[in-house]
């Protein structure tokens, strides 16, 4: 992977962590209940764009980079789709692991009585808390789009005014809806990218003693 490139991509990250952490101090309480005063997150028709998006993601990526790399051989192909994958249910699973040392109370409720600000009142951390109910912060959905539209601009570059979109819908659609504050998506995006620069710089490094000094 082109060094410049992962770095500025790291660069990105970074400032949206400082981001995450201004709006978790001064914008997400008041545009939480912004949202949901004004009726926006009665719009449940989003929640098929929430919830048919990672699908959608997930099968292009794994498609993508099968035919983007058969040109390389068929077993090149194979292990990067099965690379991309794996990458992705480990990072999920480290975001899981992060939503339960934040616990961050949620903005809604909607699963077994989960505290919330919209309906408690409740705003902030329960740290190491974070199981079951608790785990707001980062954004899972925001995560896992990151990650794919990356590998997927790394794969299809010329596309990406598309994944850029997709990775802007998202976040967008979890703040309208109030499923999350503008802090969870913004430290999930940084989450997500993060790990794609990660993974597809290990990816190139192997590929590299793999299939070109075998």
């Amino acid at each position: 992977m082109n060094k410049k490139l992962a770095f500025n991509i790291l660069v990105v990250s970074l400032i949206l962590c400082g981001l995450s952490a201004l709006s978790i101090l001064f914008i997400d309480r008041d545009l939480a209940l912004l949202v949901h005063n004004s009726g926006l997150d009665s719009n449940l028709w989003l929640r098929k764009l929430t919830e048919g998006l990672p699908v959608l993601l997930l099968v292009m990526l794994v498609i993508v980079a099968l035919f983007t790399k058969l040109q390389s051989g068929k077993l090149s192909a194979l292990l990067l789709s099965a690379y991309v994958y794996l990458g992705l249910k480990l990072m999920m699973e480290i975001k899981t692991g992060l939503k339960t040392i934040f616990g961050r109370y949620w903005t809604k409720t909607w699963i077994n009585h989960n505290l919330s600000l919209i309906h408690d009142g409740i705003y902030g951390f329960n740290w190491w808390h974070g199981f079951g109910n608790q785990g707001s912060f980062p954004s899972g959905h925001s995560t896992y789009t990151a990650f794919c539209c990356l590998w997927l601009y790394l794969l299809l570059p010329r596309y990406k005014a598309v994944w850029l979109i997709l990775l802007i819908i998202m976040p967008l659609g979890l703040i309208v809806l109030d499923y999350h504050y503008l802090g969870d998506c913004l430290a999930g995006v940084a989450l997500g990218l993060s790990f794609a620069v990660l993974s597809a710089s290990i990816w190139y490094k192997l590929e590299l003693k793999i299939f070109v000094f075998r």
